[in-house]
C-alpha cells in the first residue's frame, strides 16, 4: 500500500506519539507542496499546518486537483482546519474541533491558529500560543480572569501571543498575578493527532469533482521550481 503523506509541524509538537508506519511526515506546506505530491500517487494527503507568510500558502486548487484525481485530502487543527472548512462541500474531509468551529463560524479568524515557530532544525517548535490554545489552558480559570486574558491575546498580533507576554499584559490590567495556565491542554495538537489516527485507519475515496481550471500559472505549480515561478505573480495578489 502506498504511504500517505502529512504535512504537520508545530500543530504536533509535544504530542509524544510516533507517527504511524504508512503515512510520511513533510513540513508544513507551502504554495505548491500538495499537487507535487500528488506526483508520489500518495493514497490519501492530510494538511495540518502550512506556510503562511514566508512563502505563498497552499491554494485551494491545489486540493481541488487531489479530489479530482481521487485523493482523499484531509484537514485539521491549523490551515488544514481553514482549508476543510472551505472546501468541504467539495469533499475535502475535516476533523475535530477546530475543524467545526471553522465550518460553524464560531471561529472566523484565521489567526485563531497562527503561532510563529522555529526551523525545521528544531523540529518546528511554536514559540508563541494560538488563541484557540489560550481558551483551552484557561477554561478552569475564574470567569472575569478568563475573560480578561482572553481580550488580551485577542487584541495581540500572533507573533506576540506568548505566555510571558499575556502574564505581564494581565499584571498590568489586574494588578495582581495570572493564574497558571494549563500549558498541557492544546487544542491544536489534539486535532493534529485525531487526524493522524483517521489517515492510519485509511480514508475511502472521494466521490470525484470536477477537476480546477489548467491554467498556464497552475501547469507551473507543478513544476518542481514551480512556487518559486510565481513569486512576483503571488505577490501581485493574482494567484
Amino acid at each position: 500500500m502506498r504511504d500517505a503523506i502529512l504535512f504537520a509541524g508545530p500543530s504536533l509538537w509535544g504530542s509524544g506519539k510516533p507517527i504511524p508506519p504508512g503515512i510520511a511526515l513533510r513540513p508544513p506546506a507551502a504554495c505548491g507542496d500538495i499537487v507535487r505530491a500528488l506526483a508520489e500517487r500518495p493514497r490519501a494527503i492530510g494538511l495540518v499546518d502550512g506556510i503562511f507568510e514566508t512563502r505563498p500558502s497552499v491554494w485551494h486548487k491545489e486540493i481541488l486537483a487531489a479530489l479530482a484525481e481521487g485523493v482523499p485530502v484531509l484537514g485539521a487543527a491549523s490551515l488544514g482546519a481553514i482549508r476543510a472548512a472551505e472546501l468541504h462541500s467539495c469533499g475535502m474531509i475535516g476533523v475535530g474541533a477546530i475543524f467545526r468551529a471553522y465550518r460553524s463560524g464560531l471561529i472566523e479568524r484565521d489567526d485563531a491558529v497562527m503561532v510563529s515557530h522555529a526551523p525545521p532544525a528544531l523540529a518546528h517548535r511554536p514559540l508563541t500560543v494560538a488563541l484557540v490554545d489560550v481558551g483551552a489552558c484557561t477554561r478552569n480559570w475564574p470567569d472575569a480572569d478568563r475573560r480578561l486574558v482572553l481580550r488580551i491575546a485577542d487584541r495581540l498580533n500572533f507573533r506576540d501571543r506568548n505566555w510571558d507576554r499575556l502574564a505581564a499584559l494581565f499584571r498590568e490590567r489586574a494588578g495582581r498575578e495570572m493564574p497558571a495556565p494549563d500549558r498541557v491542554i492544546s487544542r491544536k495538537r489534539r486535532d493534529a493527532e485525531r487526524l493522524v489516527n483517521r489517515l492510519a485507519q485509511g480514508v475511502d475515496r472521494p466521490v470525484a469533482c470536477p477537476p480546477p481550471p489548467e491554467t498556464p500559472w497552475f501547469r507551473r505549480l507543478r513544476q518542481p521550481t514551480g512556487e518559486a515561478a510565481l513569486g512576483r505573480y503571488a505577490e501581485a495578489g493574482r494567484a
